[in-house]
């Protein structure tokens, strides 16, 4: 007897980066969520720079029929060990601003979070902690980014 039931839905992500080659999967996993300058902090007390984004499900394309749709969810970014950002490309003034982020990268104690329209968040960094967590439930998309000639 076949079993028709939908494949099991993969759990919500939840990864730590202590050293660039962990920073490369969350990057990969990062590429194309969209960020809104409004969802961006920094706390300087806790010396936390926080982000939330709205996160391409890019490992669902791993398991997906060529039916199925793809996905976003809300993912929690925080990055530990933060001294002030600088911001390049957009002011935190513009709070409805929406960016995509393309990627980000750990050079010479500096994080820089690298966005769509020339936009960037540099971050002075004590060492590389950085997190993401998804939350909230997946929502559907019919769109998936594109990056020219992929097989994705």
């Amino acid at each position: 007897m076949a079993d028709d039931s939908p494949p099991p839905r993969e759990g919500p992500l939840k990864l730590r980066a202590v050293d660039t080659e962990d920073l490369a999967v969350l990057a990969a996993f990062l590429q194309d969520s969209i960020a809104n300058v409004s969802e961006m902090a920094y706390l300087p007390e806790q010396r936390v720079f926080a982000l939330a984004v709205c996160r391409f499900r890019w490992e669902r394309l791993l398991t997906a029929t060529p039916e199925a749709v793809f996905e976003r969810v809300s993912c929690a970014v925080t990055i530990s060990g933060v001294d002030t950002p600088k911001y390049r490309g957009f002011s935190l003034k513009d709070r409805g601003r929406t960016m995509p982020l393309l990627t980000m990268t750990f050079d010479e104690a500096i994080i820089t979070l690298t966005f769509g329209g020339d936009g960037a968040v540099r971050l002075p960094v004590a060492g590389l902690d950085v997190r993401i967590e998804d939350f909230g439930e997946c929502w559907p998309t019919t769109t998936k980014p594109q990056h020219g000639n992929t097989s994705l």
